[in-house]
């Protein structure tokens, strides 16, 4: 790893590469408190900035921004924030396997995000305790949850209660259906040579999926601290305000369409990632229990339980339960035509 260091006019940088892949070059611009940063690394690798005030162990980095260079040319990245103490930025990249074969998957670089709630956020489980959580290992996310299309060509069967049009999500699944369908796709993909050795499909674990969804924000959802209908596919006769809660609305500008909707067929989050809210709950690989206190590095999630950890809110979920930071779990046979999947693609087992 090869690691780089300087201080300039109260803004460090410190720029480290994962594996052999070059340490991408970060160079920084201060005017009026406002910060520019300039990142040129390798073509199509995946890079990530981070920030900090000061270096002490207390301190943690904060997510600022993905990019993946797509030319050799610069890429210009700016924060507003008010410089108010010194500054560090770091600039990391992880090496991907060249020949890993991906269709409408999304690459999800390492970092540090907050997970959980504020207590400021109303109508928040109790269950949300924020708690600061560092993945070291970047893996491929699919873009959309898993479609019937998918699974009917894959497990040759489609048990979703809302037919007609296959590029619906998949739903009415066990989690044993998810995660056979995980090992199923590995098996395919590994026989077909489009694997990297040692990568699988699996479901997320809890945290990485929270971390994508939020996709660097610290807000109600990925796209603000409110949600209303249009922006999502779920029950809009209960939107919702992080400042007020429920928002009771008798007659919806948007018509609660009571059913699953195509995917992709609303705005993706910042990292590309759709239905992140609404549409179908999504099975995790986590069995459900207490977060961990303090700071924490790829957490596994609690070795057993009695229950598995479902996220995102479904069509019929009112918009508090569509939240980044809401948790529901189930007994593994547990199904119902609003829990659904996607999956992700990373080293590691199924």
């Amino acid at each position: 790893m090869k690691r780089l260091t300087a201080l300039c006019l109260g803004v460090g940088l410190l720029v480290r590469a994962g594996y052999a892949q070059s340490p991408p070059a970060l160079s920084v611009q201060v005017s009026n408190g406002c910060v520019s940063l300039s990142i040129a690394g390798d073509v199509g690798s995946a890079c990530t900035i981070q920030y900090c005030t000061g270096l002490s162990p207390t301190n943690t980095w904060q997510f600022l921004t993905n990019l993946t260079p797509l030319s050799s040319s610069p890429y210009l990245v700016g924060d507003t924030s008010v410089l108010s103490a010194p500054r560090f930025y770091q600039a990391f990249s992880q090496q991907v396997p060249t020949n890993v074969v991906t269709t409408n998957m999304v690459w999800i670089a390492p970092g540090t995000f907050v997970m959980g709630s504020p207590t400021s956020e109303v109508l928040r489980g109790s269950d949300e305790t924020q708690h600061t959580v560092t993945l070291t290992q970047g893996f491929y996310m699919g873009k959309y949850e898993v479609t019937q299309r998918e699974y009917l060509a894959l497990m040759g069967s489609n048990p979703s209660l809302f037919t007609g049009d296959l590029n619906r999500p998949v739903e009415y699944v066990y989690w044993s259906d998810a995660t056979n369908y995980c090992g199923h796709l590995t098996q395919q993909e590994r026989g077909a040579g489009r694997l990297p050795t040692g990568w699988v499909y699996r479901l997320p674990t809890e945290s990485e999926w929270e971390y994508a969804c939020r996709a660097g924000t610290t807000t109600a959802f990925g796209f603000g601290s409110a949600i209303h209908g249009g922006t999502a596919n779920f029950d809009d006769s209960h939107e919702y305000d992080a400042a007020i809660g429920d928002i009771l609305l008798s007659n919806p500008t948007v018509p609660w369409l009571d059913r699953t909707t195509a995917v992709g067929s609303y705005q993706p989050n910042a990292w590309g990632l759709y239905d992140m809210h609404g549409n179908v709950f999504e099975w995790c690989r986590d069995w459900y229990g207490t977060y961990p206190t303090g700071s924490v590095t790829d957490p596994p999630g609690p070795p057993s339980g009695s229950y598995f950890v479902r996220r995102g809110g479904g069509w019929g979920s009112y918009g508090s339960y569509c939240r980044s930071a809401y948790r529901y779990y189930s007994i593994s046979s547990r199904r119902g035509s609003y829990i659904g999947f996607r999956v992700v693609l990373a080293p590691g087992q199924t």
